[in-house]
């Protein structure tokens, strides 16, 4: 085994010194250069794709279709990007390298799920989110092709569960225990999987379980995180949904959802979809409406960078 080590590497920069006392680098007023944007990306350290880094690949996508021309870059060509009209940084982490660029025309982050390293120390005030609601920027949720209501029957005994977080897991035993007739359906876990209730499992991908949600009356999901939570796939395909009360969730789902604490909480929001029909359309409809899709969200980044 050679001596040799490769260089450590930190996955956040933690270069700030000058940042913190001197700002960011100053803003260039440049007209745009042509009818269509210019973004360039600067990857956070250790991501080498956009999933990587937290950005979803359907927004990408969508910024193409939208005529802006995308490019990827490592966090350390961040100063080759100044002539971009936009510059992002793909994940908090990146950051502090496109705030040190000079005469950049527009800049934001991408944010990833977690906050920005260091925040507390005053360094992130000079960059833009771009991002939903909930990771701090303007933007609804964005809503995966596949996930839309489906032309399915309902099935008013069916309740969907999706991940493995506890509180949910409890709160589909505690709706299992108290209404038997009641049909748990599961996705988003490897199976078999010990649990404490009878479930039936979703094998498959996008298409198999936004099916899956076109066919139950109540969803249970994860806490709202990340650019796509599970949360907001629900809510696309119509589904009335129960979920972890969290900031986040309130930012993200407003009031489609019933945010719950505990698994007792959990279970009383269910039972009162299940035997509520009024109230599970009016949470249909309102979720619905808190969805848009990439080329919505994508069209709301492009006003905003080109008018600023």
């Amino acid at each position: 085994m050679s001596d040799e080590q490769e260089p450590y590497e930190p996955r956040i920069p933690w270069a700030l010194t000058g940042l913190i006392e001197h700002g960011p680098a100053e803003l260039s007023v440049r007209p745009q250069r042509g009818a269509d944007l210019d973004i360039v990306i600067v990857l956070e350290p250790g991501a080498e794709t956009a999933g990587q880094a937290g950005i979803p690949e359907e927004l990408l996508d969508a910024l193409e279709r939208a005529h802006c021309e995308v490019t990827l870059v490592g966090w350390e060509d961040a100063a080759d990007a100044a002539d971009a009209d936009l510059i992002l940084a793909g994940g908090w982490a990146a950051a502090p390298e496109v705030l040190r660029v000079e005469s950049c025309r527009n800049r934001g982050v991408l944010p990833g799920p977690d906050g920005p390293p260091l925040e507390e120390l005053g360094w992130a005030e000079g960059i833009d989110v771009i991002g939903p609601r909930w990771m701090g920027g303007s933007l609804p949720a964005g809503r995966d092709e596949a996930y839309r209501p489906l032309p399915t029957h309902r099935r008013e005994d069916i309740v969907h569960v999706h991940g493995q977080d506890p509180l949910s897991l409890l709160v589909a035993a505690e709706v299992a225990e108290r209404r038997p007739g009641v049909e748990v359906v599961v996705s988003g876990m490897p199976f078999p999987a010990s649990l404490p209730f009878e479930a039936t499992a979703i094998d498959g991908g996008a298409a198999a379980v936004a099916h899956a949600f076109s066919l139950a009356t109540v969803g249970v999901a994860p806490a709202v995180r990340g650019w796509r939570p599970v949360a907001t796939a629900m809510l696309a395909c119509g589904l009335p949904v129960v979920v972890p009360r969290t900031d986040a969730a309130a930012l993200a789902l407003g009031e489609a959802a019933a945010p719950v604490t505990t698994p007792a909480e959990g279970a009383d929001a269910v039972c009162e979809l299940l035997d509520d029909l009024a109230l599970r359309a009016e949470r249909s409809r309102e979720g619905l409406e808190q969805v848009s899709d990439w080329d919505e969200i994508a069209r709301q980044i492009v006003d905003e960078a080109g008018g600023a």
